[in-house]
């Protein structure tokens, strides 16, 4: 396949291909980058309780997921440029930040896409009793598959994410709805599960709830990365951003407390079952029968295949961003001549997911939780430096809040930051070669925090070796995203230019 390769930020969108992506499949797609399916909750209700459980799915939106969701809305709507979050990190703090921010939340996702793998086709595996090497197999068939959905365009994933998001979905509306009709217990109590809400491994009742409800309300500003290849991504995305955080608010709480009024048991709830403990699929079975515990086990699978085909189009591009801009191997920013994508970058990320499915990589998981938040910090304060620095910067869609007003929403999440790399540093549940944490200045440290703090420390060093070696961005930081601005715009302007000029005809006629 011919390829075009991208010379500076400024050919970006030049060669990529902008397609027209409907509102509804926008929305679904950001469901799936966030959400995928409720399951993960089962966790938390039997680490923290129930009580805790439903209090923190009504409240982290509020303290966590919303900012993130808010501030992505407004960054898309002024800068809709390809890499997305790493354009406003660059534009506002500089390239050394821009850099950190793609680099750690790149790292991250390519451990986390990998392990949607490992769990869909695991899903596959109890159910048919496969062995290890048809395991890897259909692993690596699952990869090209959606590698080449990939390539082909964005259009496509989104078409498939609102089919898989409605099959998704459909067995969590029913679960829903016989749970509630045969509510028998209160999903309410207890409170917590008992014993500390915070200790010093890491394990109390609310660190563990926190760390599981933070994982599963991130991943708002993942759409972003995907604007430099959508139509009038300045105004699809944040609609469709708004509409989201409600909907996956409600498919979170609703099933837990239909599950908990139903079905009780709280203790026993996890999300490997087995061993007397019971996911969401055996709550369906009890609840609904058979086929509502089959439907909620082919959700289970879709949910993890789906999060893996966005988060391969999503990973993709702040690879192709760093790329274009001198900060990774020219070779990455390749873009298909026929179809318009970033195939190089594709292609690198599923190599990547192809090797990391091996099982001793899987433990690479550790490192994941802490990067990923530690881009949320930079992002945050990336939004605050462009209030200041750009009041005059066109905004489409702006926080309702002055600056000191979005200072004030961005402190919870990032003292929400602070304590979750602080309970994940101090946890201490995993054991790799017989070993479970490090003495470090005193704190004792498990793996989590080790790996976290290990891959952290790469993004300065790679930042000095990638700017000295591919030569840097060949365009000043505060210039980062303005073709790709001024080419949105112009879309804009054609687009509405049909319906002014009607109206002016209209009063001509008049």
């Amino acid at each position: 396949m011919d390829l075009v390769a991208v010379d500076g930020a400024r050919s970006d969108g030049a060669n990529l291909r902008r397609t027209s992506v409907s509102l509804i499949t926008v929305f679904f797609m950001i469901y799936i980058l966030v959400s995928g399916g409720s399951f993960g909750i089962e966790d938390m209700v039997s680490s923290s309780g129930p009580g805790l459980t439903i209090l923190l799915l009504c409240l982290l939106p509020v303290f966590w997921s919303t900012p993130m969701a808010l501030i992505a809305s407004e960054l898309g709507s002024a800068l809709p440029g390809e890499g997305g979050f790493y354009v406003w990190a660059r534009r506002g703090l500089g390239d050394f930040w821009g850099f950190q921010t793609a680099w750690w939340w790149s790292l991250s996702i390519f451990v986390d896409s990998s392990v949607y793998i490992v769990l869909a086709v695991g899903y596959l595996q109890n159910w048919l009793h496969f062995n290890h090497w048809w395991f890897y197999v259909i692993c690596w068939t699952i990869i090209v598959a959606f590698t080449i959905m990939n390539i082909l365009g964005v259009q496509i994933i989104a078409l498939s994410s609102t089919l898989f998001s409605v099959l998704i979905i459909a067995p969590f509306v029913v679960l829903i709805a016989v749970g509630l009709a045969k509510w028998q217990f209160n999903p309410f109590t207890p409170v917590t599960a008992g014993g500390p809400l915070i200790d010093t491994s890491g394990n109390g009742t609310l660190g563990l709830g926190l760390a599981i409800g933070v994982w599963m309300y991130s991943g708002y500003e993942s759409m972003s990365t995907l604007s430099g290849e959508i139509r009038n991504p300045q105004r699809v995305i944040p609609r469709a951003l708004m509409l989201a955080v409600p909907f996956i608010i409600a498919l979170y709480v609703l099933p837990t407390v239909a599950g908990l009024a139903g079905y009780g048991h709280w203790a026993n709830w996890a999300t490997q079952a087995g061993g007397g403990y019971v996911s969401f699929v055996e709550i369906g079975r009890k609840l609904g029968g058979s086929a509502l515990g089959v439907a909620l086990l082919a959700s289970a699978l879709l949910g993890n295949l789906a999060l893996y085909l966005d988060y391969l189009a999503s990973g993709a591009r702040p690879l192709f961003a760093l790329a274009s801009d001198g900060l990774f191997p020219k070779s990455i920013s390749g873009v298909s001549r026929r179809w318009g994508t970033p195939i190089a970058a594709i292609v690198l990320m599923a190599a990547l997911n192809a090797f990391l499915i091996i099982g001793p990589f899987r433990n690479l998981v550790v490192i994941d939780v802490i990067l990923f938040i530690s881009s949320y910090v930079v992002i945050f304060v990336a939004a605050v430096r462009l209030r200041q620095k750009e009041p005059g910067l066109k905004r489409p869609f702006r926080v309702p809040f002055g600056t000191a007003g979005m200072v004030a929403m961005i402190v919870p999440p990032i003292l929400i930051v602070i304590f979750t790399i602080y309970v994940n540093a101090i946890y201490r549940g995993t054991s790799i070669f017989g070993l479970s944490s490090f003495d470090l200045l005193g704190l004792h440290v498990g793996w989590y925090g080790i790996g976290g703090l290990i891959a952290l420390a790469s993004g300065p060093v790679c930042y000095l070796v990638f700017r000295r070696v591919f030569g840097g961005p060949s365009t000043p930081s505060n210039q980062a995203g303005d073709e790709e601005l001024a080419l949105a715009e112009a879309e804009a302007a054609a687009e509405a230019e049909p319906a002014a000029a009607a109206a002016r005809a209209s009063d001509t006629e008049v």
